[in-house]
């Protein structure tokens, strides 16, 4: 599999520094066009780096998972929906600095610990390792930074005393919680008044608060509980603390993305929005801290660069309110067969069960075969549509692989494809493909890098990114099967042309897999099987006894072998070359 191309190494260097003028051109072109859904202002607005980081820097937070347990099909979807965008702005050559965190102190952690009769911080720390597991499996590129909540206490307990400092927290009995009702800006995040408020804990609310909605910042000790010392005595940190300290402390003031699930607008990130914004001081009279939804990105970015925002460590107030957040993203939730997610109803589902009948990939097509913002139903027969499109798709790949071998074709370079960072990206709008003579070919119309791209430049529009496959495998099906497909004295390098197009998207889609086409379609094969609790041995005999029926002309026999086949999700496959098999949809 020689012409199949393999993902380009990590490249040093200044991420704009080693193209040329036109291509330069093409990257200010495709940033300018990047449009995001903000939760914040409820629009999709444009995104434009600060001018402050240098135009090139594009900082993202994604809260992470806390660590008890393996991590469910919840946790993929927010997980591969923002490693799609950490591909797209690496793709857009800006310099990402993508923080995703870990939970691994918390009420459930301590809970699960003494269940199991394991030290909490260990059984985090094991967790911690298997979720790395999850998210090699799906082709999620790893964050540049993957801090622990039980590495950033001493900014955590800074942060708080800043809070209380500031009016807007008070201590009790070696607890500390946040004073809501000191701030009127809270619940603009989530479009709730203080009236509907819940307290939104993982807790029980507690009397001694102010207000049933106030949150704890730190919690106090309790006996066999892990604890550190605080100015309130021994303790731990409440859970939404820990993200606006570690944002603070890695990243600035500012930040560009702040991701998560859709749950987690309320109560989580509407009180990091708080707690950020009474800790940096913000004058709560002022107009835009109402209940009025929040300033645009925009705007937000201007403020930032009045306050400093240069993504390092800023300190004290500006003479103006402002967010720490330029755009809050979020996705839809995940439903089975229709019902929401939950262990409660047994309808809840960890990666690793997923995969054990089928492939990340088939997992990770699933996911972005539907926009990220909208909800995902989780069904059996989605997850064989994924894996049916997966093996047409890498099946059509190596048929044109061999074809153009078997031709003794010279291998052609596609123009569209520079190298960046951790995969091979395509430039959008760049001309078509070259061959190794340096003999240019006209582009056609339609070219589907341009057009993913722009999908992706969409709001992320996945489900149009991975529909445009069609049309190359289109045309590919009728240059390898139909008579006049087969006749075009220009099919060889079309069949390199529509080939390598498939591989430019699969790989910006984080689909294209790492041990290469023939590894994916011997282990969706074998999957296939495992799902059908059948052996390779047992389908042979099977296709055995449809070749004795035909030699013996009982064409009965061999037609009820091959829909008895079919139903359960085999289909056969004759040629020249002998009969084989190849898992697919089972027919009704």
């Amino acid at each position: 599999m020689a012409r199949m191309r393999a993902a380009a190494p990590a490249r040093a260097g200044s991420f704009t520094s080693d193209l040329s003028q036109s291509e330069s051109d093409e990257v200010s072109k495709a940033r300018s066009r990047l449009q995001l859904s903000n939760t914040g202002t409820r629009s999709r607005e444009l995104f434009v780096a600060r001018p402050e980081l240098g135009g090139d820097k594009v900082q993202m937070y994604v809260c992470g998972v806390t660590v008890y347990d393996y991590s469910h099909i919840g946790h993929a979807r927010v997980y591969v929906a923002f490693d799609i965008l950490y591909r797209l702005l690496r793709h857009l050559r800006y310099d990402v600095q993508y923080v995703r965190n870990f939970t691994d102190i918390d009420d459930k952690i301590i809970a699960r610990a003494a269940e199991k009769g394991e030290d909490a911080l260990a059984l985090s720390a094991r967790f911690i390792e298997e979720f790395h597991t999850d998210m090699a499996s799906l082709g999620c590129l790893p964050p540049t930074l993957e801090p622990k909540a039980t590495d950033f206490i001493p900014q955590m307990v800074d942060s708080i005393q800043g809070i209380i400092a500031n009016g807007h927290a008070y201590a009790v009995g070696g607890d500390v919680f946040f004073d809501v009702l000191s701030l009127p800006g809270y619940g603009r995040l989530s479009r709730r008044v203080q009236d509907n408020n819940r307290a939104g804990e993982r807790v029980a609310i507690d009397p001694r608060k102010r207000s049933p909605a106030d949150f704890a910042l730190w919690k106090s000790a309790k006996p066999s509980e892990p604890s550190w010392p605080s100015p309130w005595g021994p303790g731990r940190p409440g859970w939404h603390i820990e993200c606006s300290a570690m944002i603070h402390d890695l990243m600035g003031d500012v930040i560009d993305i702040h991701g998560g699930g859709q749950d987690l607008v309320f109560p989580h990130h509407e009180n990091e929005l708080a707690q950020s914004q009474a800790f940096m001081g913000a004058c709560c009279s002022d107009p835009t801290h109402t209940n009025a939804p929040l300033i645009s990105s925009t705007a937000a970015g201007v403020v930032a660069s009045r306050s400093g925002g240069s993504g390092e460590q800023q300190s004290g107030s500006s003479d103006k309110p402002h967010d720490f957040v330029r755009f809050w993203m979020h996705n839809g939730f995940v439903n089975v067969d229709s019902e929401k997610m939950s262990k409660s109803v047994g309808n809840f589902f960890t990666i690793r069960e997923v995969l054990h009948t089928y492939h990340p990939l088939a997992l990770r097509w699933w996911l972005v075969s539907t926009h990220y913002r909208q909800p995902i139903n989780y069904t059996l027969r989605s997850l064989e549509e994924a894996s049916d499109r997966l093996y047409y798709i890498f099946q059509s790949l190596l048929e044109v692989e061999s074809a153009l071998v078997d031709a003794g074709a010279s291998p052609f370079t596609c123009a569209c494809v520079l190298e960046s960072g951790h995969d091979s990206l395509l430039m959008p709008t760049l001309p078509g493909c070259h061959s190794s003579a340096g003999l240019q070919q006209p582009p056609r119309e339609g070219d589907i890098c341009a057009q993913a791209v722009a999908a992706l430049l969409d709001d992320m529009n996945t489900t149009l990114a991975t529909s445009l496959l069609s049309a190359p495998l289109k045309a590919i099906n009728d240059l390898m099967t139909t008579k006049s497909g087969k006749k075009q004295w220009d099919r060889l390098p079309r069949l390199d042309e529509q080939s390598r197009h498939l591989q430019d998207v699969l790989q910006l889609m984080g689909l294209w897999p790492e041990e290469g086409p023939p590894a994916l379609l011997a282990q969706l094969r074998e999957l296939a099987l495992r799902r059908l609790k059948l052996t390779e041995a047992d389908v042979q005999d099977l296709i055995s006894q449809r070749a004795q029926a035909r030699i013996a002309k009982d064409f009965a026999e061999a037609d009820r072998v091959r829909i008895l086949l079919a139903r359960k999700g085999i289909l056969i496959m004759d040629s020249a070359e002998g009969t084989t098999w190849r898992p697919g949809m089972a027919s009704q």
